[in-house]
């Protein structure tokens, strides 16, 4: 189950990129994270009242004794989806797939340095595949002066969200043990929106809100992301302990695959020898790392 709660969350996060561009016209970068922790947050809590009874016998714990990783996990999520929406707001909505190959190498090295996690060369070699697929299928052959030198500060703001977003992976995976999923997700998520807040006081009592009209459309966004916000990190929390460390961020990859899908569906994009090169790379690896 484990393998399919990461896919779920792999769904969810595809259509981050859409939700930002939904809401950029209206809200700057760090309104948009705000409101995803704000939002997220509040459904966490409706999911909490809804799993009330599977709650009661929850372990107690003693907030001090994990208080710092909750405190690591809260300024990393808040410092990778600041960077990632600044990321998706200044250029194209695909390229938070950048973030992805960081996060899985980044969570490579923490599960084999840190947690003392096993990977033969094999494994390695098999990551390495999901990552190239991965950047094979961002890039989809545009010019590299492009890719790498008109948006270079783009891609590194991405690849910072991605070494964030393992971070708080790896907060995750060390409180797991210790707190319900629920709880831990509320108390991270409720520190990340109070960080998220403090820079916006000034501005909002200066009147940055004042006159501001969101459409549907961006109505719809702000909710939905909340709601992958949510739901996503509930189901990416429960899947941590049942698959090993580095497998998380190499499945939370395969939302390139399904943000491909979705431009093909709905805006009848073209599939590139770039996209089905890409994402036959990217299955094999995975297939690889599942049989291993």
């Amino acid at each position: 189950m484990g393998y399919v709660y990461l896919i779920c969350v792999a769904i969810m996060f595809s259509f981050g990129g859409t939700c930002v561009k939904l809401i950029k016209p209206y809200f700057d970068p760090e309104y948009i994270t705000f409101f995803r922790f704000l939002i997220g947050v509040g459904f966490l809590l409706l999911l909490r009242c809804f799993r009330r009874k599977d709650l009661k016998n929850s372990p107690r714990v003693r907030l001090r004794t994990i208080l710092g990783w909750v405190l690591l996990g809260a300024v990393a999520k808040w410092m990778a989806y600041l960077t990632e929406n600044y990321g998706l707001s200044h250029g194209p909505s695909y390229g938070n797939i950048v973030a992805q190959p960081a996060q899985t190498v980044t969570l490579t090295l923490v599960s084999v340095f840190i947690l003392k996690e096993k990977l033969s060369t094999r494994k390695l070699f098999c990551i390495f595949l999901c990552i190239l697929g991965v950047l094979s299928i961002s890039w989809n052959g545009r010019p590299l002066d492009s890719f790498f030198q008109e948006n270079i500060l783009l891609n590194l703001l991405f690849v910072g969200a991605g070494i964030c977003g393992a971070t708080h992976v790896l907060a995750q995976k060390m409180i797991a043990d210790k707190m319900n999923i629920i709880d831990s997700n509320l108390l991270i998520f409720t520190f990340s929106g109070i960080l998220a807040a403090m820079p916006l006081v000034p501005e909002t009592l200066g009147g940055a809100l004042t006159g501001v009209r969101p459409d549907l459309a961006c109505i719809f966004a702000m909710l939905f992301f909340g709601l992958i916000t949510g739901l996503g990190f509930y189901l990416n929390a429960r899947a941590i302990p049942l698959v090993p460390f580095y497998m998380v961020g190499t499945i939370q990859s395969t939302m390139v695959i399904f943000a491909i899908l979705w431009g093909v569906l709905f805006f009848h994009e073209t599939i590139t020898v770039y996209i089905i090169g890409g994402t036959a790379l990217f299955m094999a690896g995975l297939a690889g790392l599942q049989l291993g």
